[in-house]
């Protein structure tokens, strides 16, 4: 389901490398908050494979925050 919601708006195309990186914690910082508190901890993967609604809602979030990386936004 988040894969599809994710195609449709068009994430799918605007995640490159580095996005990847601080959305797993992988980023270069080691004292960066997303080390310790990765973003994919508090989505819950089951549901997002289940469940259409939440997917969509975890699409828009991650559409804001990739607008925020990008500087598009904020």
């Amino acid at each position: 389901m988040i894969l599809w919601a994710l195609w449709r708006r068009g994430l799918l195309a605007r995640v490159d490398g580095e996005k990847l990186r601080w959305f797993f914690g992988w980023s270069p910082d080691p004292l960066a908050l997303s080390r310790r508190y990765p973003m994919w901890r508090i989505l819950g993967p089951v549901r997002l494979l289940a469940a259409p609604r939440y997917a969509a809602a975890v699409a828009g979030w991650l559409a804001y925050r990739m607008n925020l990386f990008d500087g598009v936004e904020g």
